[in-house]
């Protein structure tokens, strides 16, 4: 691949940023994510002009703690820009999204120490897999010795540092699952993006770590990012005194495959109204399909959905902090059972909108709207990988364990 030009450190960030303007600022750049998508998806991952206008307007830096230059935003509030970034591309916003989202973990878990050295060298983005992807073992100096190969790693391009997951070689346990960051400098991009179905644009290329020297304090030794127990408080809030950063973290990575899904079928309710707007009904008598009442019940059919799935998504961003709070304040902790309630509204969020997308939009539109290379046709292509992704698939799994985790602490 083309490795970006720029230095991905760069960061011209406005010093403030509010909620509202940073929503401003994203409806306003969807018109060149619209007419860069293509090129994006040959790319396979957005352009450097449409990276420095992502740092321009503070999008990495809006979970980013206000110590090191951030706006700490919540967790609702940055689902809210990263939908109406994906209502101009998703690809493009997948990237940013996923790179920058880390922002909160990073802020959340890793010691203070780690903090000031990581925050304190300007911006930061961070690629991430869940899956373990090789392994470490201790050096002569003290140091972990990082092996791996880590695929999907959404947000490599752009990306100052990359976390992932390694089986750890302990004398104690030959087999610990952990956790590492390291920067960019430790890692290279394989050119091996761009052969899925859709989300080409989505810079989700293979990272390679050989023999990189992590110490010890950017190595969560013991503990994973999918089942991070909070029960005895953060690093993150001991430092920055924000609940918002006490909270764990499949909850909140569903919400943001989820915002990006919905904001996605945002765009394509966009396009469904332009062809009401300008084609006729196939059926006498010919009138413009806005003008009848058929396709103007399927239209409201599919408003009514993407409502349902944005006040869904809005609670659930609401719970991340009200059970973060809840746990810093003394009361219940932030347990498993809420994670996995906050990721299971997600992705039930998610799949009203499919349904709008499948069931009134694609199949009322008709097939002259899905060419090859219509938006449409492209929106269509990336909403099946949210719908087939990982996290969609392993909801019929760990429903019963929500269930049993619910139903154990709620007698």
């Amino acid at each position: 691949m083309a490795v970006p030009s720029i230095d991905v450190k760069t960061s011209n960030a406005p010093a403030a940023l509010t909620p509202a303007d940073a929503l401003t600022s994203a409806v306003a750049l969807r018109p060149q994510l619209r007419a860069e998508a293509p090129e994006g998806e040959a790319r396979t991952f957005h352009s450097e002009e449409l990276h420095l206008e992502f740092v321009e307007r503070g999008f990495y830096h809006l979970l980013r703690p206000k110590l090191f230059g951030g706006y700490e935003f919540g967790v609702r509030d940055f689902m809210a820009v990263i939908r109406e970034l994906a209502r101009g591309d998703m690809g493009a916003a997948w990237c940013l999204c996923l790179a920058s989202g880390h922002n909160l973990q990073f802020a959340s878990w890793w010691p203070e120490s780690a903090q000031r050295e990581v925050f304190g060298d300007g911006h930061f983005a961070a690629a991430m897999t869940s899956a373990p992807g090789g392994t470490m073992r201790r050096g002569d100096s003290g140091d972990w010795i990082v092996n791996g190969t880590f695929p999907y790693a959404s947000g490599g391009p752009y990306s100052t540092h990359f976390m992932g997951h390694v089986f750890a070689e302990t004398a104690e346990q030959s087999k610990q699952l952990s956790t590492f960051i390291i920067p960019r400098s430790d890692f290279t991009i394989r050119d091996d993006w761009g052969k899925t179905l859709g989300l080409k644009g989505s810079g989700s290329h293979t990272l390679d770590v050989r023999e990189a020297s992590v110490s010890a304090h950017f190595v969560l030794e013991g503990k994973t990012q999918v089942d991070m127990n909070v029960d005895n408080g953060t690093p993150g809030l001991e430092l920055h005194k924000n609940p918002l950063y006490a909270g764990r973290g499949i909850g909140f990575f569903g919400l943001e495959l989820a915002s990006l899904a919905v904001g996605g079928v945002h765009a394509a309710l966009d396009e469904y109204e332009t062809i009401l707007r300008t084609k006729k009904t196939p059926m006498p008598p010919f009138t413009l399909r806005s003008e009848n009442s058929r396709y103007q019940t399927w239209y409201a059919d599919a408003v009514n959905a993407l409502a349902a799935a944005d006040a869904t998504l809005d609670r659930a961003a609401d719970l991340f902090l009200e059970y973060s709070t809840r746990g810093a304040e003394g009361g219940k902790p932030f347990d498993q059972a809420d994670d996995l309630y906050i990721g299971r509204l997600a992705v039930h969020a998610q799949n009203v909108a499919w349904r709008a997308l499948e069931g009134i939009i694609m199949r009322t539109a008709g097939s002259s709207a899905a060419t090859n290379g219509s938006r449409l046709e492209r929106i269509w292509r990336d909403a099946t990988m949210v719908l087939s992704h990982q996290n969609s698939i392993v909801q019929d799994f760990i429903g019963a364990d929500y269930a049993a985790a619910a139903l154990a602490t709620h007698p």
